[in-house]
């Protein structure tokens, strides 16, 4: 049976682990940056870490990515929902997609 945070989204919010800026907003770094303005205040204009940004103006050389086998995407899957399960039963998230309320006391 399904956790009912199935269906809950987390796109938008602070425990979202995808991508933080749009390409368009990334090309605005490097723009910016180009102008002069430091690691430190973009990061604070941009609402992100200082690591992003040096990641976008010098981006890291990567490798090849590896083939991984079946079982390690089931794993990260229940490792996911399992996450996600918790957010949810700690209220956390929620199933609405306004501004997060405070639980409120018995």
């Amino acid at each position: 049976m399904p956790y009912r945070s199935e269906k809950v989204p987390v796109a938008g919010t602070g425990y979202d682990g995808r991508r933080k800026l749009s390409g368009e907003q990334r090309q605005a770094v490097k723009v910016l940056h180009k102008e002069g303005y430091s690691y430190r205040k973009l990061a604070g204009m941009f609402h992100v870490s200082k690591w992003l940004i040096q990641s976008i103006i010098n981006p890291p050389v990567r490798s090849k990515p590896r083939k991984r086998p079946k079982e390690y995407w089931a794993e990260a899957k229940r490792r996911y929902r399992k996450k996600k399960q918790e957010l949810y039963k700690n209220g956390d998230i929620n199933n609405k997609i306004s501004k997060r309320r405070p639980k409120k006391s018995p």
